[in-house]
């Protein structure tokens, strides 16, 4: 089958994570653009900025993802993105097009919840608690569906708990910054990755552990495989959901020490496959298990990786995608 996705390519981005799966299934994933402004950083943004104001302009600006999902013939197009207008959904679906969106952010990220006035096939979230509050409110197919690791990209490639350290790789926040501070200050040992440190961020003793660069595929892979174990901290914004990055890591065989919410029991087996702490102190304690106690780290990275190649693939995911949009 002929699937058109829309969004972002590049290694190992969600919809390059798609794709790969869609061809593991045997279909025929065919990238047809982004909703989002090219360019460079401020040309972007300043782009951005007119086509919130004027939305005739984005729906001029995204015309071409409707043409070239004619031109490949898809008969089935999944969005990635928020900011695709209801009009160009429209034009999909009046082309015999069926269209779904899968949204991987959180209920921050949300934008101008375009995706609640386009009438799409059915609408993907992540967030348990969006599903739940807009299903008792609207009429809308809405479906929640986590995130997923790659088998391809996501697997353990080297021995386990080598580096005695936390790895976290990830955005920069305020709240995140504030917690690594505070767990640098008390004496647990960290390895930063991610795109540059924010000049906002300040003095922050955080940039001494910072690499400086994000992580993708086989280094990605190595990173959290090798590290006592990757520390999984979440936006305040993830309500009852959880990230990406649970779903990776665990496929990588990492050790993985995550902040707790109520979708996770589901996922994975707290203690058996990982770990979880709800406050700093229930942190402290798992981060200090995982650097001192021998064999802990492989313990738990071989069984999440079990599970989450079992359980949590994308191509599990888009079973599900596809059977509602069929």
């Amino acid at each position: 089958m002929r699937i058109g996705i829309v969004g972002p390519i590049h290694l190992d981005s969600f919809a390059a994570n798609i794709i790969d799966g869609l061809r593991l299934m045997g279909h025929d994933p065919v990238s047809i653009g982004s909703s989002y402004s090219t360019g460079g950083r401020y040309t972007s943004t300043a782009a951005m900025a007119v086509r919130n104001l004027l939305p005739a302009l984005d729906e001029r600006s995204q015309r071409h993802i409707v043409r070239s999902a004619l031109q490949t013939g898809c008969q089935i197009v999944i969005n990635l993105e928020q900011r695709l207008m209801p009009s160009v959904v429209g034009q999909l679906r009046r082309n015999g097009i069926r269209v779904g969106i899968w949204f991987p952010d959180a209920v921050l990220n949300m934008g101008r919840q375009l995706m609640l006035l386009a009438p799409y096939d059915a609408i993907f979230v992540k967030e348990p608690h969006l599903v739940e509050r807009l299903r008792a409110l609207l009429n809308l197919p809405l479906f929640y569906l986590p995130e997923a690791c790659n088998p391809l990209l996501h697997r353990p490639v080297t021995d386990a708990g080598t580096e005695p350290h936390l790895v976290l790789a990830g955005n920069m926040y305020p709240s995140r910054i504030r917690l690594l501070e505070r767990i640098r200050a008390s004496g647990i040992p960290l390895r930063l990755y991610g795109a540059e440190f924010p000049r906002w961020a300040g003095r922050t003793p955080l940039r001494e552990v910072h690499a400086g660069r994000p992580v993708f595929g086989e280094d990605k892979a190595r990173v959290f495989r090798s590290a006592a174990a990757v520390l999984n901290t979440l936006h305040p914004a993830e309500i009852s959901g959880v990230n990406a990055r649970l779903f990776e890591a665990a496929g990588c065989g990492a050790a993985v020490l995550t902040e707790f919410r109520p979708a996770l029991p589901d996922l994975f087996a707290i203690e058996d496959e990982v770990l979880a702490f709800r406050d700093f102190d229930e942190l402290l304690v798992q981060a200090k298990r995982l650097l001192t106690e021998s064999g802990l780290s492989a313990k738990l990275g071989d069984a999440a990786s079990a599970r989450a190649h079992r359980d949590h693939t994308y191509q599990q995911r888009l079973a599900v995608i596809l059977e509602k949009l069929s």
